[in-house]
């Protein structure tokens, strides 16, 4: 078990209903192979996506130890959205839907924010008290540092920070 596992079981089992753990889909729970990206745009391919089972088992482990589990991930259009909810749904049904925040950056319908990089804590604040006990997890630098530097409480990682 990694440092970060052993951090994150012993919050759930001191705080049990206080934890909230946000997981990032691209690179973090589905595959994103660079070759790939020149169709992003492509209706339907979100649902190609590889699942990285290492992550969705850990996932999945800490939800059944009682975190909230959740997504927030972004997209650019609508549709993208839709395709991304379907993903999660064949390979993370566990987490409740409710619980899936995907942001279509270039909607009218995007909350403001001053950067991609302070994006996710705007959507994060609606889900969060002080009191909860926060985890990101994103493979995203710029986007934890971001997100860190607005919500300081929170808790940011790395999805490699799970590989022993």
């Amino acid at each position: 078990m990694t440092d970060i596992e052993k951090r994150i079981c012993y919050d759930i089992a001191n705080g049990k209903d206080k934890v909230k753990i946000f997981w990032d889909m691209d690179g973090t729970c589905a595959s994103m192979e660079m070759h790939q990206l020149p169709h992003k745009l492509e209706h339907g391919f979100f649902l190609t996506k590889r699942p990285i089972h290492t992550i969705i088992k850990i996932m999945k482990k800490f939800h059944n130890l009682g975190a909230q589990t959740f997504i927030l991930s972004f997209c650019s259009y609508e549709y993208q959205r839709k395709d991304k909810i379907i993903w999660l749904q064949q390979h993370c049904n566990f987490i409740d839907t409710d619980n899936i925040i995907i942001i279509p950056r270039k909607e009218s319908t995007v909350k403001y924010s001053e950067s991609k990089q302070t994006l996710k804590a705007e959507y994060l604040k609606d889900y969060i008290s002080n009191d909860d006990i926060v985890y990101m997890i994103d493979d995203n630098e710029s986007v934890l540092v971001g997100t860190k530097q607005a919500l300081q409480f929170i808790n940011i990682a790395s999805p490699i920070d799970f590989i022993a």
